[in-house]
């Protein structure tokens, strides 16, 4: 089986498909994209585009930005602002991690069991948060 050992095996462009199911709302937002995870001067830059759909509204453009930089056994993943956001282990089939944004918690389920086709989950909880949320992603 191969697995992801560093921040290069991520280096490229993905297509990726998204489901989130919010307990709260009560529906399901499904979203299609792409990730490109770029080279800078100390790790990669995440660029995520996509489209997302909710129940009764027009689709709608979604974006975000991480930095991934090289952790020693792992990545770390910081917001675009510099403040770091959370650890994904490599060398691993599944991975996982936890992030405190008080009053929300979220935690992270990593799948590599099918490199270079990888999964994450995140389930977050708070006071006015409660979904989970299912990204796959496939190397283009």
């Amino acid at each position: 089986m191969t697995l992801p050992q560093s921040l290069s095996d991520f280096a490229g462009r993905w297509s990726l498909t998204r489901v989130i199911r919010d307990a709260r709302a009560g529906h399901v937002v499904r979203a299609d994209g792409t990730a490109i995870l770029s080279r800078s001067d100390d790790g990669l830059v995440y660029d995520e585009d996509v489209t997302l759909r909710l129940p009764g509204q027009p689709a709608m453009k979604g974006t975000r930005r991480y930095l991934w930089r090289d952790g020693g056994d792992g990545i770390a993943v910081h917001f675009d602002d510099g403040r770091f956001f959370h650890t994904l282990k490599l060398g691993k089939t599944f991975a996982s991690d936890h992030h405190d944004c008080p009053p929300d918690s979220y935690d992270a389920e990593y799948d590599f069991s099918n490199w270079p086709h990888w999964k994450v989950r995140w389930i977050v909880s708070g006071p006015r948060k409660s979904y989970e949320m299912d990204t796959e992603f496939m190397l283009r």
